[in-house]
C-alpha cells in the first residue's frame, strides 16, 4: 500500500538533510579521487535557459515541434567539440561515455568481433572489454599490457598482439594509465591491420585541450570523452569521429543506444567548452601537472611505490602494497580517516581482488581549481606518506586531522572559485 503524505514529507526533509551532509563533507576533505573537480556553479544555476526542454533524433532530423532553439545550442555545442579537439564530426547527445562507447561499439562492430584493448589491471576502463560489462559480453575482446618493469606501453608487443588477432578494432586511452599515448604509432599498427582506433579519452580531455596531452586527431577514427573531469564541466558523453564514420555513429546513438536527451545538459557543456577555450583554462591545466610534479618528487623517494615512476598527467597510481605493505583498500580509508579521499586501484600484475586491489589512485584537478598552491600540495603528499609508513600510529591520525583542518579552514577562507569561476 502506498505511504501517506506524513512519508513524502519526512522523506523531503531526509533528502535534503543528507545533500547537505555531502556539500558539508565535500568542503571538508581535500579530494584527491582523479576523476573529481568542482564544477562551477553557472554551468547549473544559469538564467537564460529556463526549461529543461528534450527531444528525441538527430540535428535535423526530430520528430519534435519547437526545436530551432534546441537544434542551434545543441550545433554550437558540436562544433566547439569539433573545433577544440581537432575533430571533423561530433555527437554530445550520449548520457555518459559508457554510453558513448557503447554507441561506437554498436556502430563499427557486429557482435562477435574481435577488439584488442588494454588490460584493467594495467589502467583500462572497464567498458573496454571487461567480462562483466556489456562490451566483454557482446565482443571478443583480447588484451594488450604494459612492460612488466617499467609499467609503460610497448607498443612493439601491441603490434605483435594486433598481427595475430587481427582486431576489428584497437582501443586506446584508460582510467588509471599516467602516461602519455602514442595515438600516430597505434595508428600505423591499425594501417597494416586494418583496424579502426578508438581513443577513450575522458580523464586527459581537459589536457588535450590546452596541448598539454597529444592530440588524438587526425590519428584515430573515433574518440570518445567526458567533460566532468579535467574539463571541470558537467557529465555527458561526447563522440567525436572522422567524417567518413560520423552516419554510422550518430544512428548508433539515435536510435541505436538511447532516446530522448535534455536539453539543459547541452547547453551547460557549451558553456563549458567555451571556457576551456579561454586563455585562463591553460593556465589551470599547466598548475594542475605542476602539482602533480609535486607529488611525483615527494613519493619517488620511496622505491616501488610511484606506478611508472611518475605522470605525465593528472593523476598517478601509487603501490600501497608493495611500498609499505597496505593494500588499496586499507590505504583509502586510512587516507579518508584523516580527511584525505582516494580511491583503490589495481595496478600492473594485480594479485588481490579489485575490491582489495593493492594501489591507491590520486589526482591533482580538485585542489589545484580549489587553488591549493605548491607547499600546500607537498605538505599533503607528506601527509599522506606519513600514514601510510606508520597506519597503526593513532595519535599520528589525529595530529593529521588537525592539520589537515587547519589547512582546509585556510583554503576555504582564500578560495575564489565560487566567487570567479561562477560569475
Amino acid at each position: 500500500m502506498r505511504k501517506d503524505n506524513e512519508y513524502f514529507i519526512s522523506q523531503e526533509k531526509e533528502l535534503l538533510k543528507a545533500a547537505e551532509i555531502q556539500d558539508e563533507y565535500d568542503l571538508n576533505t581535500i579530494n584527491l579521487i582523479a576523476p573529481a573537480s568542482p564544477t562551477p556553479l553557472k554551468y547549473f544555476h544559469n538564467t537564460h535557459l529556463r526549461h529543461n526542454a528534450i527531444a528525441e533524433g538527430l540535428l535535423g532530423h526530430r520528430p519534435y515541434a519547437g526545436v530551432e532553439g534546441f537544434n542551434k545550442i545543441e550545433q554550437i555545442a558540436a562544433d566547439l567539440a569539433c573545433n577544440l579537439f581537432c575533430a571533423e564530426h561530433a555527437n554530445v547527445q550520449p548520457h555518459s561515455v559508457s554510453q558513448a562507447n557503447q554507441a561506437v561499439y554498436q556502430a563499427l562492430l557486429e557482435n562477435g568481433d574481435p577488439v584488442l584493448a588494454m588490460k584493467f589491471h594495467d589502467g583500462g576502463h572497464l567498458t573496454h572489454g571487461l567480462k562483466q560489462n556489456f562490451s566483454g559480453r557482446f565482443f571478443n575482446f583480447d588484451f594488450y599490457g604494459v612492460d612488466e618493469k617499467t609499467g609503460l606501453l610497448n607498443y612493439d608487443e601491441i603490434r605483435q598482439r594486433a598481427l595475430e588477432l587481427r582486431p576489428k578494432m584497437i582501443v586506446c586511452g584508460a582510467s588509471s594509465y599516467p602516461r602519455t599515448i602514442d595515438f600516430e604509432n597505434l595508428a600505423s599498427i591499425c594501417k597494416e591491420t586494418g583496424s579502426y582506433l578508438m581513443a577513450d579519452l575522458s580523464h586527459p580531455a581537459g589536457l588535450i585541450v590546452a596541448e598539454r596531452f597529444p592530440q588524438p586527431f587526425p590519428h584515430c577514427d573515433v574518440t570518445t570523452l567526458t567533460l566532468d573531469k579535467t574539463m571541470l564541466g558537467p557529465h555527458g558523453g561526447i563522440i567525436l569521429c572522422k567524417e567518413q564514420v560520423a552516419e554510422k555513429i550518430d544512428k548508433a546513438v539515435h536510435p541505436g543506444v538511447q532516446s530522448s536527451v535534455p536539453l539543459r545538459r547541452i547547453y551547460e557543456m557549451a558553456l563549458c567548452m567555451i571556457d576551456a577555450g579561454k586563455p585562463e583554462f591553460k593556465d589551470y591545466i599547466d598548475r594542475v601537472i605542476n602539482n602533480m610534479k609535486i607529488f611525483e618528487g615527494e613519493f619517488n623517494k620511496y622505491p616501488n611505490l610511484l606506478v611508472t615512476g611518475g605522470s605525465d598527467t593528472h593523476l598517478m597510481v601509487l603501490n600501497t602494497y608493495q611500498a609499505f605493505g597496505l593494500t588499496g583498500k586499507n590505504s583509502e580509508e586510512l587516507l579518508e580517516k584523516i580527511g584525505i579521499l582516494t580511491n583503490r586501484q589495481v595496478v600492473p600484475g594485480e594479485k588481490l581482488k579489485p575490491y582489495v586491489a593493492s594501489g591507491i589512485r590520486l589526482g591533482t584537478a580538485w585542489i589545484t581549481a580549489r587553488g591549493y598552491s605548491e607547499s600546500e600540495t607537498k605538505l599533503i603528499a607528506n601527509v599522506i606518506l606519513d600514514n601510510l609508513k606508520d597506519p597503526n600510529n593513532a595519535s599520528l591520525q589525529d595530529s593529521s586531522k588537525i592539520n589537515l583542518e587547519k589547512l582546509l579552514k585556510i583554503r576555504r577562507e582564500k578560495d575564489v572559485w565560487d566567487k570567479e569561476m561562477d560569475k
